[in-house]
């Protein structure tokens, strides 16, 4: 199965070049992220988040000539990288995360974010701070956070940075909370970070977690109405309870 450059403007709602361009990549070479896969954007969010980033950037005011262009993509690929090698335990946070800014530092063009988000990612265990647009209040929920390093190289003056971490965390907050519901029975084995077991594998952890879908599609709606449309459906047709109980049981 893969993913067409229609399929991903009429699911998700992204930006028919976009779409072209990230389905028709060739995938890196010597990429860990990319590893044993075939095709630049298999039909896991893992991958297919990034064109659907790329579009709400678009959709913030950054030129779509630079956000497809060869230098922003390969910065993305190569924060994957390093990603992938933390995954792998080939190397640790601070390792990722040193890598990750030094592959951005050549490209900035914000600085101010630029510092704002190396500061954050040098914790030891990102959380939110007082009134920062930086991180949510579970760890788990911010895994994926050094890939924030890339925006802060888009020089359009246009550009609302603000809007484009909103709608990263109202994005990332969706796919890993279907991410850690695919992967919770490992997870409770394996002691690995899950936002459900952070929550409470209960009726009050259930609740935030709802409300946090809730709020992805609220913060999406005005954004992109067909990927907020679409959480609106599947949020109907999850049974969280029923997936718990299943798992504890």
């Amino acid at each position: 199965m893969f993913f067409t450059k229609d399929d991903l403007k009429l699911a998700y709602g992204v930006d028919l070049d976009i779409a072209e361009a990230y389905v028709n990549r060739a995938i890196p070479k010597e990429n860990l992220y990319w590893k044993n896969r075939s095709i630049y954007i298999p039909p896991a969010p893992g991958y297919f988040f990034m064109p659907i980033y790329s579009d709400i950037l678009l959709r913030c005011g950054a030129e779509k000539e630079f956000i497809l262009s060869e230098v922003f993509l390969a910065l993305n690929e190569s924060i994957l990288h390093s990603a992938a090698l933390l995954e792998h335990n080939e190397i640790d946070w601070a390792t990722h995360v040193s890598q990750s800014i030094y592959c951005a530092s050549s490209m900035v063009t914000r600085p101010i974010l630029f510092s704002e988000i190396t500061q954050y990612l040098s914790q030891p265990v990102l959380r939110k701070q007082g009134n920062s647009l930086l991180g949510t209040r579970f760890p788990s929920l911010n895994r994926a956070d050094s890939y924030l390093l890339s925006i802060t190289s888009i020089p359009s003056d246009n550009f609302d940075e603000a809007k484009a971490i909103r709608a990263w965390y109202a994005l990332m907050t969706y796919f890993l909370i279907q991410d850690d519901l695919a992967d919770i029975k490992d997870d409770l084995k394996k002691n690995e970070e899950n936002v459900l077991i952070d929550a409470g594998l209960n009726d009050a952890g259930l609740q935030v977690v709802t409300e946090m879908i809730n709020q992805s599609h609220d913060a999406l709606l005005s954004i992109n109405p067909i990927l907020s449309n679409r959480i609106d459906y599947k949020r109907k047709m999850m049974d969280l309870k029923e997936i718990i109980r299943s798992i504890i049981s």
